[in-house]
């Protein structure tokens, strides 16, 4: 037989833990309606960080928000932030791109309109960035290429630095005319010696 002070306390142990299901099922509750009402900011914020790493392209972002599970609204919604505010946009990345690799790494123009394809930049804007792109522009940079490359290859002998210059300059996108004048142009020993 059960004694009366023992339903008392299955009685309170029901009420208390009744009471504790309530409270973790509201805080649950209130847990998932935060979410819900932060998740527009979290998209925003998870692009911001993102492009704290590196520019991205609107391509780029709206893959890269999809992949780390933001709805399609989340998405929308932190894109037009993000062209609102001017921090996606797909020129003035077409620009830079193509300014560092005339500065800094040289690429033909093969070469940049891959990068800029990879990028998620479209073809008429990449058309319209290259067409200020001339023969001479990626001719002198095929040359300084060569230029800093030839210190490098100087205890090979002539046939094999211009096979492995000229494989250099195919891989980064120079035409084959500007390859032969580039690799035609240097006096390989004598640039060396330099």
């Amino acid at each position: 037989m059960i004694s009366c002070s023992g339903l008392k306390g299955l009685h309170r142990q029901g009420i208390y833990g009744a009471q504790a299901a309530i409270s973790q099922e509201t805080h649950q509750a209130d847990k998932r309606a935060r979410r819900l009402k932060d998740s527009r900011a979290d998209a925003k914020t998870y692009a911001l960080k993102l492009l704290g790493y590196r520019s991205r392209s609107k391509k780029e972002m709206l893959e890269r928000l999809k992949r780390k599970g933001f709805d399609s609204r989340q998405v929308d919604a932190a894109i037009k932030f993000l062209e609102d505010t001017d921090l996606i946009n797909d020129k003035t990345l077409a620009v830079d791109i193509f300014k560092y690799s005339a500065e800094s790494k040289p690429l033909g123009k093969r070469g940049i309109r891959l990068v800029l394809a990879k990028r998620g930049i479209d073809n008429e804007l990449i058309e319209k960035t290259l067409s200020t792109h001339t023969a001479d522009m990626e001719e002198k940079a095929a040359v300084e290429f060569v230029k800093r490359k030839l210190r490098y290859l100087e205890n090979y002998p002539e046939n094999v630095i211009k096979r492995r210059l000229w494989g250099m300059l195919q891989r980064r996108g120079f035409s084959i005319d500007i390859i032969r004048r580039a690799v035609n142009s240097m006096k390989i020993r004598g640039a060396i010696t330099k």
